[in-house]
């Protein structure tokens, strides 16, 4: 028997004229039963082209001493971002929650990849 840590990679599309994905987080809560319940771990996106303007992923808790408006990143084929949607302790990380801006002009095509927590029961 063969397991991955990961899902298969999805490729996305955001149509132009406003599609957008409102703010959410990747990981999953637990079932009480199964306190040891494997969740998403990282996520991984990666641009496929370039959006002149908007269609930024945008994380609205990710605040620090310089910024507490939340990050943006703008869409530029070949970039990629990392996050961890879990803490080092192994509870879910609130400040990971993420979304998509309205596009505007253009279409924003990424993929993305989820890795999972390895404990497997």
């Amino acid at each position: 028997y063969h397991h991955s840590i990961a899902e298969s990679l999805q490729v996305v599309r955001y149509k132009k004229g406003g599609e957008e994905y409102q703010p959410h987080h990747d990981f999953v809560y637990p079932s009480i039963n199964h306190r040891y319940q494997p969740t998403r771990f990282a996520t991984l996106l990666m641009y496929l082209n370039d959006v002149p303007e908007g269609g930024e992923t945008r994380f609205p808790r990710a605040v620090n001493n310089h910024n507490a408006q939340g990050l943006e990143v703008k869409p530029k084929a070949g970039r990629a971002v990392l996050f961890y949607n879990m803490l080092e302790d192994g509870n879910v990380d609130d400040l990971s929650q993420h979304g998509s801006n309205p596009t505007t002009g253009h279409e924003k095509w990424l993929a993305n990849l989820w890795v999972w927590d390895p404990i497997i029961d």
